[in-house]
């Protein structure tokens, strides 16, 4: 869905005003908001007010979680603020900092309609992980059999729940190697990663992310813990990095070089300044 916030117009902010009002929740005058269509600041304060009663991530924006809530659906495999606010406790980095990051490299929600965990399979993963279990002649061979689910070259998505599909091919070959070959939940940490933070096995790792988005949140703060490389010839660590506020080095050790083609840190500001709004004038230079 789209992400409705201060400026939104529409049938869907009426939609979000009823809610709001039929919960009882009052504009920062302390009044009913204008059920008008348009989500401006007497909105936002209210949005804001019942993710605070929800105890949900706390920023003024109504996407699918906000609006799970506000329809009185389940929500207990949602990221709570309380998450996050330990989150940045443990690391040591401001929440607005956690947050913006945790909003930046997330996949909206991190469950699919069907309940299952958001997943992405990479096929050139699955090859190289059967070569180092099995070596490059059976990989070969079964690349030539499935090319869609194992190959050399990134590529053959299907998106949403069609992901699993491909999984499913894929533990058929080898459940290890398929378990390992996907990206995860809300923050889409690869499967390989499981013995770096922590797990002790790619099954368990899994499992996790089956329950919850707080679960996923874990597994998060644990790469933000023990990821590390050589940036501009010099060793860092993602923690230290963060702490530093150092986002060259923070988005180039999550989403690699290429960052700036692909927007994080650009996306990261317009974020953070709308958390914090006197943050990209003060230190974004």
């Amino acid at each position: 869905m789209n992400i409705l916030k201060e400026g939104s117009k529409g049938s869907a902010v009426i939609e979000l005003q009823k809610l709001l009002t039929k919960h009882g929740i009052t504009g920062r005058n302390k009044k009913p908001i204008s059920i008008d269509g348009d989500f401006g600041e007497n909105t936002e304060y209210a949005v804001i007010q019942f993710q605070k009663k929800q105890n949900l991530k706390v920023d003024g924006l109504v996407g699918d979680a906000t609006l799970k809530a506000l329809r009185g659906e389940n929500t207990n495999k949602l990221l709570k603020e309380s998450d996050l606010v330990a989150g940045a406790k443990r690391i040591g980095v401001p929440v607005t900092v956690i947050k913006a990051i945790a909003e930046v490299e997330t996949m909206g929600t991190g469950f699919l309609d069907i309940g299952k965990p958001k997943i992405l399979f990479e096929r050139h993963r699955m090859y190289f992980y059967l070569v180092q279990k099995f070596g490059k002649v059976k990989a070969n061979q079964l690349m030539a059999n499935h090319p869609n689910i194992v190959n050399t070259k990134t590529g053959g998505y299907h998106g949403g729940s069609a992901e699993y599909t491909r999984l499913s091919q894929a533990k058929q070959l080898d459940i290890e190697c398929a378990l390992q070959s996907a990206s995860w939940g809300r923050f889409q940490l690869m499967g390989e990663n499981w013995k770096a933070l922590g797990y002790p096995s790619v099954q368990e790792f899994v499992a996790q992310h089956e329950q919850n988005e707080s679960l996923q949140f874990e597994a998060f703060l644990r790469y933000c813990e023990t990821k590390s490389g050589e940036i501009d010839d010099k060793h860092w660590k993602l923690i230290d990095a963060l702490r530093q506020e150092n986002w060259h080095v923070v988005f180039s050790l999550y989403n690699g070089k290429n960052y700036k083609k692909l927007g994080y840190d650009t996306k990261f500001l317009r974020v953070m300044n709308r958390l914090d709004p006197s943050y990209q004038s003060s230190k974004a230079a």
